[in-house]
């Protein structure tokens, strides 16, 4: 869309002060003076430049050893990699920026390994959501995205953020909800061409970003109305400590015998294995315990993870951080 007069100084006046400040290395208040501006004007260009991803950082994935506690948690489980944000103690307790400063972590990661035309299958929820927002533009305009359940309209979201070659729906969405009424439905719907194509398509991914879901009260496959509290109490009982694209396991990472998993739409566990690189990212204390059967079910390649949950994880296998 063409900007007017107005909008292209605008415009000039943001790449001005990101110029500046980024590259020529100047103070804000030097960027003030250089444009005529207040300095609080400057921070909020700058905070404008990198939201809009007209500048963006990229943490070097060689460099990730540096942090010790992801060095261990690497190690104690495993990995491929374990990106341990440094920890702010603002973030610790509040679900919104503990997502946020995980999708920072996610994103920066993804930017590092993503190469062009490669597949990306996205798991559904708040915090992969917040990781497509984070990635930049020139990385997602470049890579093909899938989804790895049903529910589109708990994709909608994502995909948005995905950007340019998740707009080919077509194989790139499973047509059909996450969870359905019958285990003959589910069966039936799995055949649907459309559905098995997109199935297909979806376990044949480079790499994967999901998040880990926990069993208690606030969890997001209750909130989207996919189980109710009844049966997630019910889950609870046997012995389910979290979920992954709505396979419920237990401590120990072994699926359950479930009868909601008959009626789920969507990767199921070993095609899940079988992507090259499975990205989890999750945090928050209530947690722990999804995460640790994630962990031991070695559902992941990747964890993203806060301080505080990777201290935790480590000190339940015996490991001191």
């Amino acid at each position: 869309m063409a900007m007017g007069g107005e909008g292209w100084e605008k415009r000039e006046q943001l790449l001005r002060a990101t110029w500046y400040y980024y590259v020529d290395e100047l103070t804000q208040d030097e960027v003030a003076v250089k444009l005529g501006v207040s300095r609080v004007t400057v921070t909020r260009l700058l905070e404008k430049s990198r939201r809009e991803g007209v500048v963006t950082f990229t943490v070097g994935s060689d460099e990730f050893d540096a942090f010790h506690v992801g060095r261990e948690l690497r190690e104690a489980f495993g990995l491929r990699e374990a990106l341990v944000p440094p920890s702010l103690d603002a973030d610790s307790s509040q679900p919104a920026a503990v997502s946020a400063r995980l999708a920072r972590g996610g994103a920066q990661y993804l930017q590092n390994v993503l190469q062009p035309g490669e597949t990306l299958a996205l798991g559904w929820g708040e915090t992969v959501r917040a990781t497509m927002e984070c990635l930049s533009s020139e990385v997602s305009q470049r890579i093909n995205t899938v989804t790895l359940t049903g529910g589109v309209n708990a994709y909608l979201p994502v995909l948005r953020q995905a950007g340019g070659r998740a707009r080919q729906y077509g194989d790139a969405v499973i047509p059909a909800p996450i969870v359905v009424s019958s285990e003959e439905l589910a069966r039936s719907l799995r055949k649907e061409a459309a559905v098995a194509r997109a199935l297909k398509t979806s376990s044949a991914a480079d790499h994967a970003v999901i998040g880990i879901g926990g069993v208690g009260a606030q969890a997001t496959i209750v909130q989207e109305g996919y189980v109710n509290d009844d049966e997630l109490a019910e889950f609870r009982a046997h012995g389910a400590v979290g979920d992954i694209l709505a396979m419920f396991y237990d401590a120990n990472g072994e699926v359950l015998d479930l009868p909601v998993h008959s009626r789920r739409i969507g990767v199921d566990i070993e095609d899940l294995r079988s992507i090259p690189n499975v990205i989890g990212i999750a945090g928050g204390m209530s947690k722990v315990d999804a995460i640790l059967g994630a962990l031991r079910g070695g559902y992941l390649d990747v964890l993203v993870t806060t301080e505080e949950v990777a201290r935790a994880l480590l000190a339940a296998q015996g490991v001191q951080a």
